[in-house]
């Protein structure tokens, strides 16, 4: 998924403003760093994903092209064959999607 580093900077305040005013983080460094690090997570974790995309694309259109036993190549979906791909990448990552 592609997000806008835009996005990521209003959601992120945001979420930093009613985080602090409904007093459910106490927060002992100023809102700007506590933005910029929950941005640069959020920013890392997006870049996780889009490579883990890439990879199973890669890998998908790869499998397809073998084909599988027992079935014709144009039966293959690789869609459905690139998202289990990720979410096998995923698991094997430790990574949440």
């Amino acid at each position: 998924m592609r997000v806008s580093p835009a996005l990521i900077e209003r959601f992120t305040a945001t979420l930093v403003k009613r985080l602090t005013s409904a007093e459910f983080v106490t927060v002992s460094a100023p809102e700007d760093k506590l933005r910029e690090r929950v941005a640069r997570i959020l920013s890392d974790n997006f870049a996780e994903e889009a490579k883990i995309e890439a990879e199973a694309q890669q890998q998908a259109e790869k499998l397809v092209r073998q084909g599988a036993p027992g079935m014709r190549r144009e039966d293959l979906d690789l869609r459905r064959v690139e998202l289990l791909v990720k979410q096998r990448l995923a698991k094997e990552r430790g990574f949440v999607l």
